[in-house]
């Protein structure tokens, strides 16, 4: 095996400003404890993105390769095995996907499902396995088909696009909240029942405590002032899962929709969630909760491709998943 690998490098110049791009990286730099990956395919996710411009909180040192998903085979296993990896510390703590290996302690290592392959699995990838964790919170939270209508905020971002595909899989009327009214088609292909064109609060709750109770539930992608006004519309005994903050991480609110509706809200960590859970839902995302066309949200770069790809991202010009593939003969469109 090489004793170096290419790898997408964020660094810090000399004059303290920001570089980015692909570079020839030594393999000591992954350590020597855990399992080495090679990897295959990454993806893109808003936290890469903000990765990626050195964003204090999610990268600490430099220099730093980003990519918190990645999925491979392992080195000097028996047989070539599948595996991926999502969340943890991977790109964060440590050099992430975007590398042609990664390094990881074992126990974040999960062999790709049977009915899943390699590039569906990271088409899902971290924004997947999120909609998923926040589709069940929902239903645990009593929150069924039958109940009204479900709202999905950001739905045209990695995690809204999912999350709608997976409560329409379910049998939900999904509600699409969206600031791209030109993507209605997109989201209609996807399963979403209705548009809802608005950014935040709007004329009917703004300065309001409550109004009026519109739906069973909702998946909020976004955060900020978006979380602040769908809690004012949820009906009673409904529930909000929350997962994102392109739109803020702080929101201002009434204890009414709590105290008078009895409105759950719900907190989805995708990072630190425990095995048993992510391999219940990785099972049912690979087989009972499989979704049709993965390959039709995706758009597939290589990292040459990153810069641009992130620049669009943080603009909010990307709509589905980008897959990454560090082979650039894979990146094609899936067949």
């Amino acid at each position: 095996m090489n004793e170096t690998f290419d790898a997408y490098v964020i660094d810090r110049g000399a004059d303290g400003a920001l570089e980015a791009g692909l570079k020839r990286c030594p393999l000591r730099e992954l350590g020597v404890s855990g399992v080495l990956i090679r990897v295959a395919f990454s993806s893109l996710n808003y936290k890469d993105a903000l990765a990626a411009r050195g964003a204090a909180g999610i990268v600490n040192r430099f220099p730093h390769v980003p990519g918190i998903d990645a999925a491979g085979l392992l080195v000097d296993a028996r047989e070539a095995q599948p595996v991926f990896v999502t969340g943890y510390g991977l790109g964060t703590e440590m050099w992430g996907g975007y590398g042609d290996y990664v390094r990881v302690p074992p126990e974040w290592v999960h062999p790709i499902p049977a009915g899943l392959t390699m590039r569906e699995a990271m088409i899902l990838g971290t924004a997947g396995f999120t909609a998923a964790l926040s589709v069940d919170a929902l239903l645990q939270a009593g929150v069924d088909p039958a109940g009204g209508e479900i709202l999905v905020t950001g739905a045209t971002g990695g995690v809204g696009t999912l999350a709608v595909m997976l409560l329409a899989r379910l049998g939900f009327t999904v509600v699409a909240q969206t600031r791209k009214p030109a993507q209605e088609a997109y989201l209609r292909g996807l399963g979403a029942a209705a548009i809802l064109p608005r950014a935040s609060d709007d004329e009917t709750t703004a300065g309001k405590a409550l109004g009026k109770a519109r739906f069973a539930g909702a998946i909020d992608t976004v955060g900020g002032a978006v979380l602040a006004g769908v809690l004012k519309e949820i009906g009673y005994g409904g529930a909000v899962a929350t997962c994102g903050m392109a739109a803020g991480t702080r929101f201002e609110g009434s204890v009414f929709p709590f105290i008078l509706r009895g409105v759950k809200l719900l907190g989805i960590d995708s990072v630190q969630c425990p095995r048993p859970v992510r391999e219940a839902l990785w099972a049912r995302l690979a087989t009972t909760w499989k979704l049709a066309d993965l390959a039709a949200i995706a758009r597939v770069i290589d990292r040459q491709g990153l810069g641009s790809a992130i620049t669009e991202m943080l603009a909010g010009e990307r709509i589905g998943r980008t897959l990454v593939a560090l082979d650039p003969k894979e990146a094609r469109p899936s067949p």
